[in-house]
């Protein structure tokens, strides 16, 4: 004996569980959305993955055509040639070694110089520094200024290749004409008590009347005529000047 179909004529079966008449169509919608969403995902992961490839050979290209001598660092880190640093990362202090107070300063300050003398200065034809060359100030000094130079020329931030230039084309040579000039034939035995250059440096001449002058000019904006007693001083100054230089 069959049983009698209950299901009223022309409605579909429905899946166990379902509610009669077929799936919901909000769970359909929910299902389709979440199939948009996963294909989104997939690609999404798919691009990731091939900016990661993509990356890897581009530093493996970098790191290939690096020089072997040249060391990536930081912007804090301070340079090579960077005389000194003002501070994290900042500029270079510029200091003259002829008004140099502290000794301990004066120290370093001399140490770093002659580093760079040898690691650039002294590599370059016609820079060979007299024995004496520690004993002229002036000559400290001019070295001293060339290597800042150098050090902004070449400074990972603020160098630029005319900065070279100039330092190769005009400051270098400049200077090395200068020293050359006054010390060439200058000996370090010239610089006991009784040679020429052992002598203290000549102060200011007539700097006792400088009062006088600084007050006139200051007051009337003229200049006082000069008195028989300094011209007299002046006269001597001048004859000192020349017996020294000979």
């Amino acid at each position: 004996m069959t049983e009698t179909d209950t299901t009223p004529p022309g409605t579909a079966q429905g899946a166990p569980g379902e509610p009669a008449g077929g799936p919901d169509p909000r769970v359909l919608a929910m299902a389709r959305a979440f199939d948009r969403t996963r294909r989104k995902v997939d690609g999404l992961d798919s691009h990731v993955t091939q900016l990661a490839a993509d990356l890897a050979r581009l530093v493996g290209v970098v790191t290939a055509q690096r020089p072997p001598d040249v060391t990536v660092r930081s912007d804090d880190e301070p340079a090579d040639n960077e005389p000194d640093g003002g501070g994290e990362g900042g500029p270079a202090v510029v200091r003259s070694w002829m008004l140099a107070a502290d000794p301990e300063q004066a120290v370093a300050d001399l140490a770093g110089l002659i580093d760079w003398l040898d690691r650039v200065y002294l590599r370059y034809p016609n820079t060979e520094l007299s024995a004496c060359w520690l004993w002229h100030p002036h000559v400290i000094e001019e070295l001293w200024w060339l290597r800042g130079a150098h050090a902004d020329a070449y400074h990972p931030k603020d160098g630029s290749w005319l900065r070279v230039g100039d330092w190769h084309d005009r400051q270098r040579p400049a200077v090395v004409k200068r020293i050359r000039d006054t010390v060439a034939k200058c000996d370090l035995s010239l610089h006991s008590p009784t040679k020429p250059h052992g002598q203290p440096a000549a102060a200011a001449p007539l700097a006792a009347h400088a009062a006088a002058i600084a007050a006139a000019w200051a007051g009337h904006g003229v200049r006082p005529e000069p008195t028989p007693e300094q011209i007299a001083e002046g006269n001597a100054y001048f004859q000192a000047l020349y017996r020294s230089q000979r």
